[in-house]
Parts: C-alpha cells; sequence; structure tokens
C-alpha cells in the first residue's frame, strides 16, 4: 500500500482511476476505508469521470497513530494533505470531506487557494463558523469522554454512543483518538469563509445531531451552495445514493 512520511508521521494514502483528480477526507475515529470505500463513493466517482484519492488522516486507519495532542489539530491534519498532493505531483484537486475533515478542507481552502479549485463539505454544520451549539470545542470533550469508557457507553445519547462501535469495529486506537480529541479545530471567522472563492456544496442532514445543520456556512462561503437532505443524520449521509450523485455531478469535469 503506498505511503508517505510526513513531519516523522506515516501517511496511508490510495489512488483509484483516472480524470480529474478529487482527494477525499474522512471524519473522525474511521478512515477512507470506512467513511468512502465501503459505501460505493470511489464507482461512483470514478464512473463520473474523476481520480479518487483517499487519505487515511494521522491517528486513523492504515497510517501511524501519535498519541501527543500536538501531533493533532486541523493544521497537521492538512499538512497530511499536501504531503500527498506534493507526493503525487498533483498542483491542483477537488476537495470531499465528510465531518471533522470539513474542518480540515476549510482551512486548505482558505491557506491554499491556488490548490483546490471546488469542494464538498459533507455533514457539516454552521458550528464551523462559530455558531453554536455545533462547535468543536463543545463536541469534542464529549467524543473524550465515550473514547474513555471500557463498555458501550449506553448512558449517552445514541449518536454519541456510535463513535464507541466505530472504534471497535475499525479496531482503532483510543489513545491516539484522545489526542485528536483534544487538539484545536478552529471555527472559520466569517470573513475568512467570504474569501474562499473555489465553488463550495454543503451537504448537511436534516437530524444531524453532530454537526448540525450549515445553511449559513454555506451562505458564508464566497461561492457557497447548500444541500440539505431530508431525513438524514450525521452518519447516514456517507451511505445516502443521492448525496453521492449530487457530488459526482458537482464534482465532474464540464
Amino acid at each position: 500500500m503506498p505511503s508517505l512520511e510526513n513531519r516523522g508521521v506515516q501517511i496511508h494514502y490510495e489512488v483509484h482511476g483516472t480524470g480529474r483528480p478529487v482527494v477525499l477526507l474522512h471524519g473522525g475515529t474511521v478512515s477512507f476505508k470506512h467513511n468512502y470505500a465501503d459505501f460505493g463513493w470511489i464507482k461512483s466517482l470514478t464512473e463520473a469521470g474523476l481520480q479518487v484519492i483517499g487519505l487515511d488522516f494521522r491517528g486513523h486507519g492504515n497510517s501511524a497513530k501519535p498519541h501527543e495532542v500536538e501531533s493533532y489539530g486541523t493544521a497537521n491534519l492538512a499538512s497530511d494533505v499536501v504531503a500527498v498532493l506534493d507526493q503525487l505531483l498533483l498542483p491542483r484537486v477537488s476537495l470531499i470531506a465528510y465531518s471533522i475533515g470539513t474542518a480540515v478542507a476549510l482551512h486548505l481552502l482558505r491557506v491554499l487557494p491556488e490548490r483546490f479549485d471546488r469542494a464538498a463539505l459533507v455533514a457539516t454544520g454552521d458550528g464551523l463558523i462559530g455558531h453554536p451549539p455545533h462547535v468543536f470545542d463543545s463536541i469534542l470533550p464529549a467524543l473524550k469522554e465515550v473514547l474513555d469508557r471500557a463498555e458501550y457507553p449506553r448512558d449517552l445519547p445514541k449518536y454519541l454512543a456510535a463513535y464507541w462501535n466505530f472504534v471497535a469495529a475499525t479496531g482503532g486506537d483510543k489513545r491516539a483518538l484522545r489526542a485528536l480529541a483534544q487538539a484545536s479545530y478552529p471555527a472559520l471567522s466569517t470573513t475568512d469563509a467570504a474569501a474562499i472563492t473555489a465553488p463550495t456544496l454543503v451537504v448537511s442532514g436534516q437530524r444531524d445531531l453532530v454537526l448540525g445543520r450549515g445553511p449559513r456556512l454555506a451562505q458564508a462561503l464566497g461561492h457557497g451552495t447548500y444541500l440539505e437532505v431530508e431525513g438524514a443524520d450525521h452518519f447516514s449521509l456517507a451511505a445516502d445514493a443521492s448525496v453521492k450523485t449530487a457530488i459526482a455531478h458537482f464534482m465532474k469535469p464540464a
């Protein structure tokens, strides 16, 4: 399996198909495989004429799993993405991101606009521009509590307890994920959001209890479009055929 070393951390990545390159950024506690590949994203996107590039963020999947808090945070996860692009000699790509991956995507769109031509942000919400209650400073302590439990946390809301199942099912490293949950993922200011001019599709589930809904995020972006999926929650968007179709259409070459 291909990998590279970024600042002393081994990062796993994979490439599927040919065409316009799209990099997929997964959510917390899972991996490219468990967030995208297992739900048919590779097939949907490659059939639309896109080249799919997936990576596992540090702390996840087949990438290395440092246990230090300072190894994580938005900037460090974003550096893993840039390292993969540089390894593959890709000057400019599109992004598809999910959950905490959307914070990484927004950071990249802001600091390296010349490297990214468009983006789809899935299972995200207005907390990414600081609107409570779904901001990472409030959400991540609850994730750490889940990770601290030795057994399935039946006393916690199901949308939080689900993360315990994800870690158990994927064989996740709890120490690494605790460190991830204690790092910093600051909200974007509305000024910085407005400066992002790459066309960006914001996709939220109507019943997302993790990151909520994102109409104000889409409106704040310089060129944002909003799609809300009726009845969907934070996790079901990964398997939703309508979401894959909408994003493939948004991403595919003209």
